[in-house]
């Protein structure tokens, strides 16, 4: 068993003026980033292989900490018409370090810079009292499927970024 020491502290607000809405999060995170070991001491990659060794001890990593939230703006155009604005953001550095390090152990799509930001316009329609239609589109952070190794530092090198940017429609009802 391993108990993974971390915490998070942040705060919320919200802010109306006749028909604008405005609100948002801002986080601060801590994790000890404990690391799995074998029988030997060895740090085993993540995710765990079930036919190579298996945990049976923790070591602690380098603590990975992270700071984030959104701000969202929301406009009454017509009662039946809301324009959306958001911006989420995450700042995290040991992410991008460890995607680097783990990038040949992972199937995940990894950060390509340390701060994510995310941006996503959208457009809400009340079609009726109990229908409502809406349409978002997300610009997303770019992310990275290709390391090498550089040959000036021989530390490892993200290329080729790209985004996985979203178009999401939506109707909605309710009974």
């Amino acid at each position: 068993m391993a108990r993974e020491p971390f915490y998070r502290t942040g705060g919320d607000f919200s802010f109306n003026y006749r028909t604008l809405n405005i609100y948002g999060v801002f986080m601060y995170g801590h994790d000890a980033n404990r690391l799995p070991v074998d029988v030997t001491g060895t740090i085993i990659p993540i995710p765990i292989d079930p036919a190579g060794p298996q945990p049976t001890g923790f070591v602690t990593g380098g603590p990975a900490a992270f700071t984030g939230g959104f701000l969202q703006a929301d406009y009454l155009i017509h009662p039946w018409l809301m324009a959306i604005m958001r911006w989420d953001a995450v700042n995290s550095w040991d992410d991008r370090i460890n995607g680097l390090a783990l990038n040949t152990e992972t199937p995940f799509a990894l950060p390509f810079h340390g701060t994510r930001n995310r941006f996503t316009p959208g457009v809400q329609f009340l079609i009726h009292a109990n229908i409502k239609a809406s349409f978002e589109y997300q610009w997303r952070p770019q992310q990275f499927v290709t390391v090498i190794t550089n040959p000036i530092t021989g530390l490892p090198t993200a290329i080729q970024p790209f985004r996985t940017n979203t178009a999401v429609g939506a109707l909605e009802w309710v009974f």
